[in-house]
């Protein structure tokens, strides 16, 4: 728990955290049925392990958008996909490595910021490799510059400047 914590805290230090996270979040009730009676803090969520062996991981709200859109159409139309939900997928390039409450997804040409709604869910912080696909809402720009700093610093490359809002996001 106290490793928890303090990534919860340093998340929180360094701007990931704009927010207090969803209570849908927090630990499982039967995990904390295991813990000891004495008051305890609430348990600060984390990011979920990587799937193993070929598993899809489903993180966040099911993804029922059924029609793909590539990135580089999204990347090139942004004013007209901004506010609209859509389906893409490509491979995650970078993660929040404090919380998991971002990742950069990328295809052959474009690279795009993707924000986990709400902190209502978190990336693996080693989903980095993997492919993703991503239920999400266009917005404009990346205002967080700490997240924009550490992308670059994982990838070696300038972060998009196309920020997507997910509400569902699976992994393989």
């Amino acid at each position: 728990m106290r490793q928890t914590l303090l990534a919860l805290f340093a998340a929180v230090s360094v701007g990931c955290l704009k927010q207090p996270p969803s209570p849908a979040a927090q630990v499982q009730p039967e995990a904390q049925a295991a813990a000891p009676s004495t008051p305890t803090a609430p348990a600060a969520p984390t990011a979920p392990a990587a799937p193993q062996g070929g598993e899809v991981a489903r993180l966040g709200a099911p993804i029922t958008e059924t029609t793909p859109t590539a990135l580089r159409e999204i990347v090139a139309h942004a004013p007209t996909f901004a506010g609209r939900t859509v389906r893409t997928e490509g491979t995650v390039s970078a993660v929040c490595q404090a919380a998991g409450c971002w990742m950069q997804l990328s295809d052959a040409n474009e690279r795009v910021h993707i924000r986990m709604h709400g902190h209502a869910f978190f990336i693996p912080r080693t989903a980095t490799g993997r492919r993703a696909v991503v239920q999400a809402t266009v917005v404009s720009g990346n205002p967080n510059g700490h997240c924009e700093q550490e992308a670059e610093a994982q990838t070696g490359q300038r972060v998009a400047r196309l920020e997507l809002d997910a509400t569902g996001v699976e992994l393989y």
